[in-house]
């Protein structure tokens, strides 16, 4: 099956993807430092993107969602900087870069989607500067924001993210991130555990505020 752009339906031609790509939860999209030619299009799941650090480990630098446009290396004919893995079972669409540039609606949506993008690794910088308790709630938050499914019980977070992820994407310590997670079950913010979280998007703007506080 070709897919069509997500909000472009039905104006973009078949010509400019190849066949739907299926990825189990772990299965790599690509690695970095090999070769980018293609863009790929997320139509479903959450994929994360792996970057190596100066000290030689690795870091979760980003999640991708529906709408996404991840391999931009290949605009510029370069390598990946970043290795993405489907954190669920994903569908991308592979999409011809040369082509897609040449058309005015697929350019506009590339460009969009990398503007959010710029957005939210400016909202990863601001978080750089909180301490750790608020980066992690502000971490949840925007989570939420994005791949949240609002129930009776507060917004349901389907991330199979482990205690390393999270402290990955947020410049800290497994240690650290397992007693913030503590202390944010106690006050309600946060319920669940790795695989579905649940969150209080009110409790979680609280802790906020109690993380910055707590060093002013």
């Amino acid at each position: 099956m070709r897919a069509t752009l997500p909000e472009l339906a039905d104006t973009e031609p078949e010509s400019l993807f190849y066949p739907d790509q299926h990825l189990a939860a772990g299965e790599a999209l690509f690695e970095a430092g090999r070769a980018a030619s293609t863009l790929y299009v997320v139509q479903r799941g959450i994929l994360k993107a792996i970057v190596p650090t100066s000290l030689g480990r690795e870091r979760v630098a980003d999640l991708y969602g529906k709408g996404d446009v991840l391999g931009t290396a290949a605009l510029e004919g370069r390598p990946h900087a970043e290795t993405v893995v489907a954190a669920q079972d994903s569908l991308v669409s592979p999409l011809d870069p040369v082509r897609a540039m040449a058309s005015s609606r697929s350019r506009g949506f590339v460009l969009h989607s990398l503007a959010r993008q710029l957005r939210r690794s400016r909202e990863l910088l601001d978080n750089s500067e909180l301490p750790v308790g608020a980066r992690l709630t502000r971490s949840f938050l925007q989570l939420s924001a994005r791949f949240g499914q609002l129930g009776e019980d507060g917004v349901r977070l389907p991330l199979a993210l482990t205690h390393e992820d999270l402290a990955s994407l947020t410049g800290s310590s497994r240690v650290t991130i397992t007693r913030i997670l503590g202390e944010l079950r106690s006050s309600g913010a946060l319920q669940g555990t790795r695989g579905v979280y649940v969150a209080d998007m009110d409790k979680l703007e609280q802790m906020t505020d109690r993380y910055v506080m707590q060093v002013i």
